[in-house]
């Protein structure tokens, strides 16, 4: 199901959406309509990963369970290496 909106858009903007999305082969209309959807979807990932940070650093907060900032960096640096697993280290 689809509404209708209407915005109003300054002139400058109104060109230049015309100009990219000819130049993409697509209407105005199919070229907001995209642009829209991706904002939203990269705000609700937005949102998500600042919920998944708060709900961290509660559980933080309410276990006391910390980890040191040199552990983090060998975790991050071996999973962009390609590790599966944490690498060792001491405890949290």
């Amino acid at each position: 199901m689809t509404s209708t909106t209407s915005l109003k858009l300054p002139d400058a903007l109104k060109a230049t959406i015309a100009q990219v999305a000819a130049s993409e082969g697509k209407t105005s209309h199919a070229l907001m309509v995209e642009t829209l959807q991706s904002a939203m979807d990269d705000a609700l990932a937005r949102q998500s990963f600042h919920a998944d940070g708060e709900a961290a650093w509660q559980d933080s907060l309410r276990t006391g369970t910390v980890y040191r900032a040199e552990d983090v960096q060998a975790y991050i640096t071996a999973r962009a290496d390609g590790a599966q697993g944490a690498p060792a280290s001491g405890e949290p």
